[in-house]
């Protein structure tokens, strides 16, 4: 197992509030993972004057208690900007393939899930709306002693004021409280569970876009990273219109791989010299295309990207 990527996935997944940066030194490959200034994984020598400081989030995971008309409607906007989705509910007849064809289906008792520990759930943002009241605070429970990015539950004002009450009894702080989206979604004065669903979904963007320029981090490419030996490949400068935001990642095997830098002739060349550095037990390259004018790649988009290539 590569610790870095394991370390730093382990960072991701359980960062909450946490600020979370990426330190990486360009002329020795370096790069480490801050987590409120302080360095919790580090591969290569220690990285003291950065190159590049990046601040970092995880790709969005929304994980559902509860699949019934507003769950299904959230799902839908969900796989349309292509989140990672995992549904919770004891409904065999809704939690079905036909409903929640791409998401991740947890069928059981509420009393029996909320007792596990899903280590998958990468600062997942939780959404609350099952088909009882108790449920509904065991879940919020649940969600609040568990790292989030997220957390919204429907329901009336009272409903919501009862179930507050029963978090303080065990232990659950205002400060805590504080941060729950009750009722759950912008108000925009949505009635149908569509429409509820895109307050909801609005609101989720909203939090996690609340820092426009952090750098997203796929954490299904850490995870590979941490099991297989392969090169991820970075992206670590952009200019002009270049197909990739900084941080896009791409992480390549002698067979496989994961992930985008751009796609087309930059990424093909991204996998082959990737391919390369494996054979040739190379560990760490930098390299700058410019996607404009007389150019190797043959590219027209424009601009420029560096591409970061690190053995793992």
């Amino acid at each position: 197992m590569n610790d870095y990527y394991s370390t730093f996935l382990n960072a991701i997944r359980t960062a909450g509030s946490t600020r979370l940066e990426r330190r990486t030194d360009l002329k020795t490959g370096a790069e480490a993972v801050y987590a409120d200034g302080k360095p919790v994984a580090v591969a290569g020598d220690a990285v003291v004057n950065a190159d590049i400081i990046e601040r970092i989030t995880a790709k969005p995971h929304l994980v559902m208690f509860g699949c019934g008309h507003v769950g299904k409607a959230l799902y839908d906007l969900a796989v349309l900007q292509n989140m990672d989705v995992t549904v919770l509910d004891p409904r065999e007849g809704l939690l079905t393939q036909e409903r929640f064809p791409a998401a991740e289906r947890i069928c059981g008792r509420y009393e029996d899930l909320l007792t596990r520990d899903f280590p998958g759930f990468i600062a997942p943002y939780y959404c609350i709306f099952t088909h009882g009241h108790t449920y509904d605070s065991d879940c919020l429970y649940y969600a609040l002693t568990h790292p989030h990015s997220y957390i919204g539950m429907i329901g009336s004002r009272a409903k919501i004021a009862l179930c507050f009450d029963n978090m303080r009894e065990k232990g659950i702080t205002d400060t805590m409280l504080a941060g729950v989206h009750s009722p759950i979604g912008l108000s925009i004065n949505a009635i149908t569970p569509q429409e509820i669903a895109i307050s909801i979904m609005a609101q989720i963007i909203s939090v996690f876009r609340t820092d426009k320029e952090a750098v997203v981090v796929d954490a299904s490419l850490l995870a590979h990273a941490a099991e297989e030996t392969g090169i991820m490949v970075r992206v670590v400068e952009k200019s002009g219109s270049a197909p990739q935001r900084v941080g896009a990642m791409l992480f390549v095997t002698e067979k496989d791989l994961c992930g985008t830098v751009g796609g087309g002739a930059i990424e093909n060349h991204a996998i082959e010299t990737a391919r390369s550095m494996l054979r040739d037990d190379r560990d760490f390259l930098v390299e700058h295309h410019e996607l404009q004018g007389p150019q190797p790649l043959g590219m027209t988009c424009g601009g420029g990207t560096t591409l970061l290539y690190r053995r793992t």
